[in-house]
């Protein structure tokens, strides 16, 4: 079985490259914070000799139900501007839950960083979860036939917000700027706290991932007829 697994930067998974016994059944493709590289390797992927895709990062949640660290599984995700529910794979998600993440009915891919309360109380109306890459990912891959999931850990929350907005800090191809961010710290000193207690939280949210990515893969690896089951359907 070949999966195929995205994340938008390296260090939303670190140096995770899957369990030995299944090393060369993994593929890893980074895409980009908000899909800025060129995605021709993920659509060669898909439409390659790949029997899944998993959707994966971080994401922010939009509800105090799922706090920071928490690895969260979607049903479906939504978008900006789009009426359109691209539904995750039924079977992938039964096993993604029996393995221990948390299911959630809908991610929210944004367009951009939504950090402001007014932003996030929007959101918290239509989803549990914001991130920026899961609808294209998986309309990518159902253009392509591919069954896949979106699963992702919380790495901030309403009471955990961002430290600051990050906007600004996302170059041209998806990578963190980290001269921008280093000046926005030398600039406001008195956000490095919120900072540094952000960053333990990702690293945290990041073990608790590649964790379950381990247990999951390994699970999917050994039961694969057993979440062959058709993908739900979502009308809300």
């Amino acid at each position: 079985m070949k999966i195929l697994l995205t994340c938008a930067v390296q260090s939303e998974t670190g140096s995770w490259q899957g369990p030995s016994k299944f090393l060369d059944d993994i593929r890893i493709i980074r895409t980009g914070i908000g899909m800025r590289r060129p995605q021709a390797e993920l659509r060669q992927a898909l439409a390659g000799s790949v029997d899944l895709c998993i959707a994966s990062g971080l994401a922010g949640s939009l509800t105090d139900q799922y706090p920071v660290g928490t690895v969260v599984v979607a049903r479906g995700i939504k978008s900006e501007g789009s009426k359109t529910i691209v539904s995750c794979d039924g079977g992938l998600v039964d096993a993604a839950v029996r393995c221990g993440a948390q299911p959630v009915d809908f991610f929210y891919t944004s367009p951009g960083i939504a950090n402001s309360d007014a932003e996030r109380g929007r959101l918290a109306g239509i989803a549990d979860a914001v991130d920026m890459e899961s609808f294209h990912i998986l309309s990518e891959a159902q253009r392509a036939r591919v069954p896949a999931v979106a699963i992702r850990a919380i790495s901030d929350s309403p009471g955990k917000k961002l430290p600051f907005d990050f906007t600004r800090m996302v170059t041209s191809n998806g990578q963190v700027a980290w001269p921008q961010m280093i000046a926005e710290l030398v600039k406001h000193p008195g956000r490095i706290p919120a900072f540094v207690r952000f960053s333990i939280d990702s690293l945290a949210s990041i073990r608790n991932l590649t964790t379950f990515l381990d247990r999951y893969v390994s699970f999917l690896g050994t039961n694969e007829t057993s979440f062959r089951t058709p993908a739900e359907h979502i009308s809300r």
